[in-house]
């Protein structure tokens, strides 16, 4: 009998019956991934994804797919036994790199399958499109898989096939139905011939290379002996996962597979007891045979001991919400986003994604959607984008351009008619009767407007939006006028809540009024100057209301992303979607919309309950509420007519918002928060040295101290002087080697 496991991460074997095997073949979401994979290899071998982009991906994908334990069942249902497995008969082999798998399963396999003294049972396309798996019996008289396998390759005459796959534990990951080549049900199904056990071998010596260990490695325990797979309710699998994708790629490849699993056994054994048995159990393989896996633990736990837990793997021990990883764009998109997207390069098509929505938005006249806190929500948006310098910031500024261009014709037309007023106004004397000023609507405002600029464009657009771009976010700051105030700041607030905004003045020329705030904007920053924008504002509102992108890192020598064209083709497919929002006004409904607000909400409050943040659950609110906007404005450009790619979409959007600002805030107002409910003084300007802890949480590493330093503006070589002063003057206490206590903290709470 074979088995299966949920994913890489289950720790528990079933058996795999014919029902469920025929049902994981006929899984949508099996199809979805492996067309994911596929994709990912197509892409990479255009040059469209870099290498990291490309391993991450696949990673990402296959942990996703229901493996099968084809070689072997253990005997305890446990994947990684203590007691060995047992064969179940069969041997599978891998053909890695063709590209044209079907093409040699003609030529090289199926004439193998009349030959009685070859019993093939399954193949198939292994789930990148690029390789081939064979499963098959065992000939008798082989004495091992290994030797199984040496004897096929003879037979299809190309010894060149992956030796990795020798191992009995060795996962066969889920295809879907139209990747099976060739199935026979009931040969894959038999009972195994009688077959000597697979027993545990001893364990092994450390490494000839290795330098005598100082005390002698602890004596394994009996074979049959298991051990926890947790730690403190945590899986050593996702601690492992987090260890290796904070020290480097999460996917160990070959070359540095046992450089990586060794240093990763070292700090893992801390937390297994320095067992090596244990260990074994515990260690993650990636394809290395389990000889050198005994070795890389045997060695690991014969090194010295540390009385304290080393750095990396206390950060492993407590993910927090802003490590996490951003989330990736949904395969499938609704039909106006993947148009829009079409020309954009796939490094920035995620952060365009997310700026498209304040353009589309600024169509919309006066429409409200009910909300599920029982008010009205206009559809205004505001998106930031925040990523390193020369990344490409402007990315969002092509698809916005084709966008707005309607908008940009008639302001273009508005603006002549009004400078045309201003030129007769100042020909004439001072005495002379001047007609009134026309009412022209602008709309695509420049971003060095004062306070009264922006009224009266407000009180010319008669209820439209108005909308502004800046390439530096600074640029808003023009609001503030000369007076020592955040306007800016409630400028934003009041955005996004479209509340009335105005100025009162007594001159007959001065600008008065008080029209709502329906104002629509793009902007761009650096990561370091976004969070010295917001230092002062982290829990008043401003962060909360808008919705953040980034870029993602390329890595040095990273080729120029190239655009794609926009052509009149692409405008006229744009055209319907665009005339679609212009029509929406008043009080309108999206049930699908509406149920999925409700679905998003209580994911988030999960989820906030879960990770225990107080900066998360005061950011998922109203990001929930910006990506029900973004979900009736998609429903609206389509006609009013729902589409299925829109929820995941809509999902991708709102947790992609989320972990952009717990990335790059998180930390900060988690600290003011707490501040905050501890009723403590704020901080005031200019702080001292010591006055760094305040922006440090309760519990803290000396990374956390490195990163809040930067900010701050000092170096990060200060870091360990800071803390022999701190702990000296009894500011923090030691809890492990490289975790301290906020002493400070604690009492102010």
């Amino acid at each position: 009998m074979i088995g299966m496991l949920k994913n890489v991460y289950d720790s528990v074997v079933q058996p795999c019956t014919r029902d469920l095997f025929h049902g994981v073949l006929d899984d949508p979401r099996v199809e979805e991934n492996c067309a994911a994979l596929a994709e990912n290899e197509k892409a990479y071998e255009e040059g469209r994804k870099t290498k990291k982009e490309h391993d991450d991906c696949k990673a990402k994908h296959k942990s996703l797919l229901p493996p099968f334990l084809l070689q072997g069942m253990p005997k305890d249902a446990r994947r990684k036994s203590q007691a060995g497995y047992i064969p179940t008969g069969l041997a599978m082999m891998d053909y890695d790199g063709l590209p044209r798998p079907q093409e040699y399963f003609e030529q090289k396999v199926r004439p193998l399958l009349e030959r009685p003294d070859i019993r093939i049972c399954w193949v198939h396309i292994t789930p990148s499109g690029r390789g081939l798996r064979i499963v098959f019996r065992i000939p008798s008289g082989c004495p091992s898989i290994e030797a199984a396998q040496r004897w096929m390759g003879e037979q299809l005459g190309d010894p060149s096939y992956d030796a990795c796959v020798k191992d009995i534990t060795r996962l066969s990951f889920a295809v879907p139905r139209r990747y099976v080549l060739y199935l026979d049900e009931d040969l894959l199904f038999a009972e195994p011939e009688a077959q000597p056990e697979a027993q545990p071998e001893a364990q092994p010596e450390a490494p000839a290379a290795a330098s005598p260990a100082p005390a002698p490695a602890p004596q394994p325990e009996a074979p049959g002996m298991a051990y926890p797979d947790t730690f403190h309710g945590e899986r050593f699998a996702d601690i492992a996962r987090r260890w290796l994708t904070a020290t480097g790629e999460a996917e160990p490849k070959e070359g540095e597979r046992h450089q990586r699993l060794l240093a990763l056994a070292t700090d893992l054994r801390y937390i297994c007891e320095n067992n090596p048995r244990w260990l074994f159990q515990a260690m993650p393989r990636y394809g290395l045979p389990e000889e050198e896996m005994k070795r890389i633990c045997t060695y690991a736990c014969e090194k010295h001991l540390s009385n304290y837990r080393p750095r990396r793997l206390e950060q492993a021990l407590r993910p927090r919400p802003e490590d996490e990883d951003l989330p990736e764009l949904p395969e499938k998109l609704p039909a106006l986003i993947a148009l829009l997207l079409g020309p954009t390069p796939d490094i920035y098509k995620a952060a365009t994604a997310q700026g498209l929505f304040p353009a589309l938005a600024t169509y919309v006249y006066q429409a409200y959607f009910p909300y599920i806190d029982g008010t009205l929500t206009g559809l205004g948006q505001m998106c930031l984008l925040m990523a390193p310098s020369s990344s490409g910031k402007s990315c969002v500024n092509a698809a916005t351009d084709r966008i707005l261009a309607p908008i940009a014709a008639q302001d273009e037309e508005n603006r002549r008619i009004e400078q045309q007023w201003k030129d007769e106004v100042n020909s004439k004397g001072a005495n002379k009767d001047k007609r009134k000023r026309p009412k022209t609507c602008v709309q695509w405002v420049e971003p060095d407007m004062t306070n009264a600029v922006l009224v009266q464009r407000l009180m010319d657009a008669g209820g439209h939006y108005i909308y502004t771009r800046m390439d530096e976010l600074k640029q808003f700051d023009a609001l503030k006028g000369n007076v020592k105030t955040d306007g800016q700041f409630t400028a934003m607030c009041k955005a996004h809540d479209e509340s009335p905004w105005g100025q009162e003045r007594v001159g007959t020329m001065s600008v008065s009024g008080r029209p709502r705030l329906r104002f629509n904007w793009n902007a761009s920053t650096t990561i370091g100057q976004g969070k010295a924008y917001f230092r002062k504002v982290l829990i008043d509102g401003p962060l909360t209301r808008l919705s953040l992108c980034t870029i993602p890192d390329q890595g040095i020598g990273a080729d120029i992303p190239v655009y794609g064209t926009y052509g009149e083709a692409f405008d006229q497919q744009l055209r319907p979607y665009i005339e679609n929002l212009s029509r929406a006004t008043g009080r309108m409904e999206c049930p699908e919309a509406y149920a999925l607000a409700k679905r998003l909400n209580e994911e988030c409050r999960q989820k906030a309950q879960k990770l225990q943040s107080r900066a998360y659950d005061s950011f998922r609110k109203r990001a929930a509420l910006i990506a029900y906007r973004k979900a009736c404005l998609l429903w609206l450009a389509n006609g009013c007519t729902w589409e299925p790619e829109m929820e995941g979409f809509v999902r991708w959007s709102l947790h992609y918002d989320l972990a952009c600002k717990m990335r790059f805030f998180g930390r900060e107002v988690e600290a003011a928060l707490a501040l905050e409910a501890a009723e403590a003084p704020a901080a005031p300007s200019g702080r001292k040295r010591s006055d760094l802890l305040a922006c440090l949480p309760e519990e803290f590493t000396y990374d956390d101290l490195v990163r809040v330093r930067r900010d701050e503006g000092k170096s990060a070589e200060g870091a360990t002087d800071q803390l022999k002063q701190w702990k000296k003057r009894g500011n923090v206490e030691v809890v492990t080697g490289d975790t301290y206590k906020n002493a400070t903290f604690r009492k102010s709470i």
